[in-house]
Parts: structure tokens; sequence; C-alpha cells
């Protein structure tokens, strides 16, 4: 057995998808798709999945104390959220719920990453996954300004400063149908999946979306088996 492969059942997940926002100019289509698709695919690989959708900023924050507390006994952990995200003028990045307002009160309505990746990190392998643009109003989301946390994996689905396309006439997104397939390809290991996703986003958008992963030096050689499950 390869050391490096993850066979344990005490696998948990957190997918979200923000679609409806209050704003009707920041509505999307695929984020609850995108999400569904990557429920079932971590199902498939054994994960116990729990589904949000459509959350507020008091429900995003209650979902991610709740998934806190499963995360610290977990042996493997995913994150991923489908929805909006951007900075504002100092840098900081934030994910958006439902019923941001104003993009002048930015740290009052919206979720800090750096403060999700520091809660989050521990010593067992953890992924926080973002399908989102990381630019709104010409600002975007650059790499965290914290200590490197060596495990934890964060995956965008586009660079820093770049939109993500909702590619509204598709059922998913280009980089969460990669993504997907990649994660229910036996024999990859974290480092293949994200490498391989990125190349294929960038052949199927002709190089104007590049995705981006960050840290987790530590876990970048587990590969996810299938269960029994």
């Amino acid at each position: 057995m390869d050391d490096n492969e993850v066979f344990s059942n005490n696998r948990n997940a957190l997918v979200i998808g923000n679609t409806d926002y209050d704003i009707n100019r920041l509505d999307l289509k695929n984020p609850i798709n995108d999400a569904r698709l990557i429920y079932k695919t971590l199902n498939q690989l054994g994960f116990n999945v729990k589904l949000k959708k459509d959350l507020n900023k008091r429900q995003l924050l209650e979902t991610l104390k709740e998934f806190y507390k499963v995360q610290t006994q977990s042996d493997v952990s995913i994150i991923y959220y489908a929805g909006h995200a951007f900075q504002n003028k100092n840098g900081d990045s934030y994910l958006i719920p439902t019923d941001f307002s104003s993009t002048n009160d930015i740290e009052d309505e919206a979720i800090n990453l750096n403060n999700i990746l520091k809660s989050f990190e521990t010593k067992k392998p953890n992924i926080v996954i973002l399908d989102a643009c990381r630019e709104l109003n010409q600002s975007g989301l650059s790499k965290p300004s914290i200590k490197d946390p060596v495990n934890t994996k964060l995956a965008y689905s586009t660079s820093f400063g770049k939109l993500a396309s909702d590619d509204v006439d598709k059922n998913n997104t280009i980089y969460t149908s990669a993504l997907s397939s990649f994660f229910k390809m036996e024999g990859l290991s974290v480092r293949d999946i994200f490498h391989m996703t990125s190349k294929m986003v960038l052949e199927k958008t002709n190089e104007t979306q590049v995705p981006a992963h960050y840290f987790g030096v530590n876990i970048e050689d587990f590969k996810f088996s299938k269960t029994d499950n």
C-alpha cells in the first residue's frame, strides 16, 4: 500500500454554492450545479459531504463554524466554494455571501478568507477550493498574506486579478468539470489533480483562464483512493 494514499473513511467535506444574490446583477448560473457535481464526486470517494446553497453571512459563518468542529476530527477534509469572491482596497480577500449589499462595507458584510485558512490549518490533509472570480470592480484576490500552511492546499479556478467564466451555456464551469473528472481518476495525487485541472482549463479556454493553487507542500503526494462506501 502506498503510504501517501488516504484510505480512511473519516473524510469530511463542506460544499457551498452561492447563486441567488440579493443584488440581481451578482446572480450566477452555475455555482449550485457545480456544488452538486462536487457533492456527488466526493461522495463517490467516500467523503461525508454537507451541501449548502445560497448562504447569507450569518448562515455562512455558522456553517463554517459547524464544519470546523467536524474538520478537527477528520483524517482529511475539503471545503469547496462556488460563488463570488473579491478583495478590498487593502488587498484583504473575501468570500461574498448572498446578502452582500455594498462594496464599501466588505469587512462587515463578507467573510475573510485568511481567517478561514488560519482556522482550518491542522496536521491532517485539508483542501480549500474556490471556483470564483478573483476580480470584481477591478480588484482581485491576492495570495493570502499568512504564514504558508503546509497541510492546507488552496486552489483557485483562476489566477490573481482575473475572471472565472460562469459558463452559462454549460451545466457546469470548465474548472469544476475538470476538477471532478480528475478527482475520480485512480492513482492521481493532490498535486496531479490540480496540475491536470489547470492544464485542461488552459486548453479549453485558450489560456484566458489560468487556475492557481498554493501551499500544502506536505499533502501534495496524497492520493484519494475510492472506498467501499
